[in-house]
């Protein structure tokens, strides 16, 4: 059983994902935006997140920097967002900040649970 925190705007995103999550034995942690899950994160400490690219607030690549200046960047990380980016730069997205995936929304949820898996190893 893995802490999985999910971090999105859309509240039916959040339910969806934490449902899915949740019959798949997991716990779940939320956050709405990127200052909730940045006031959070080092406390619940998460196995995996969750995370959606497009959100009111904080962009994604500086949630990504502090969590790396904070010493958290070993927590895992899969995007999770309507945003598609080219191959390059899902490849520089990944290796630069060590994202473990990258889904797309609408996505299918069996590919999303065994990526999740996948994620967690």
């Amino acid at each position: 059983m893995s802490k999985i925190m999910i971090v999105d705007d859309n509240v039916d995103i959040v339910e969806t994902l934490k449902t899915i999550m949740e019959m798949e034995g997991h716990i779940t942690q939320i956050a709405y935006n990127g200052e909730e899950f940045l006031k959070k994160v080092g406390k619940l400490r998460p196995d995996l997140v969750l995370l959606d690219v497009m959100m009111p607030g904080i962009k994604t690549k500086d949630i990504l920097i502090k969590l790396k200046e904070a010493d958290l960047d070993d927590i895992k990380i899969m995007i999770i967002s309507v945003v598609r980016f080219s191959e390059e730069e899902e490849r520089i997205l990944m290796d630069q900040y060590k994202i473990k995936d990258y889904v797309t929304k609408p996505f299918d949820v069996p590919d999303l649970v065994a990526r999740v898996r996948n994620a967690l190893l």
